[in-house]
């Protein structure tokens, strides 16, 4: 240990940081087996080993989330490499054990950001899953929401929207899910902030409906609450 000190001393302070922080976690956790060593990580810890597009703070948000959901399940339309499902993950395995269900087809996709997606992503996001334990809360189902929600059977008491960003495709997903919201459900949507994506038009026309009301906005994730 004292020679692996003396090397760490010779490393750029950066480096030099990492390798101490990757030493005290095996001191931490090392007497647990890995799946629990991977189970007992937190939130930051966990998402350092997954790739995406969300921020640690609406992980956070999505987390928290999570760990409210007494009744039902949680529903994911756009899982990519499983960042936001380790959030949900984590919430749910820090709560009261809601079930996730990831929805993603994993086939190759071009989003209106630009963004390219395919199978690759499905090896990221099992590796994830693995990584954080979250495999013990999660579901993969690798098929599309119009193809799932027509013989689904869980009430939904959080549903997570970051898929298709068109106003089509968001519309169809919610519209999918819909009629499975729990009465108390909450919907989070991504990418929510901009008024030239698909998210923020369709939020528009859900409060004006007076069918849900904003609950908060965390960067760029609106969540709506159910009304009535």
């Amino acid at each position: 240990m004292v020679g692996k000190m003396r090397r760490a001393l010779k490393m750029p302070i950066v480096r030099a940081l990492k390798f101490l922080e990757r030493k005290a976690r095996k001191v931490r956790y090392g007497f647990l087996p890995r799946s629990d060593r991977a189970r007992s990580l937190s939130l930051a810890h966990s998402l350092e080993l997954s790739e995406g597009m969300i921020s640690a703070a609406e992980a956070a948000a999505l987390y928290e989330l999570a760990r409210k959901v007494e009744g039902g399940c949680i529903v994911e339309v756009g899982s990519y490499r499983g960042r936001s499902t380790i959030a949900l993950g984590k919430g749910s395995l820090d709560g009261c054990g809601a079930p996730v269900f990831a929805l993603d087809p994993h086939e190759p996709f071009v989003g209106v950001l630009g963004g390219r997606f395919g199978p690759e992503d499905r090896g990221a996001f099992f590796r994830a899953m693995l990584d954080t334990g979250c495999y013990v809360a999660v579901r993969l189902i690798n098929l599309s929401s119009e193809v799932v929600a027509p013989q689904w059977t869980k009430p939904i008491g959080l549903l997570w929207i970051d898929g298709d960003h068109s106003y089509a495709g968001v519309k169809r997903d919610f519209e999918c899910w819909r009629p499975h919201l729990a009465k108390d459900a909450v919907v989070a949507f991504d990418d929510s902030i901009d008024p030239a994506l698909g998210p923020t038009r369709l939020i528009e026309e859900l409060v004006a409906s007076g069918a849900f009301s904003k609950q908060k906005t965390v960067g760029k994730i609106t969540v709506l609450a159910r009304n009535g």
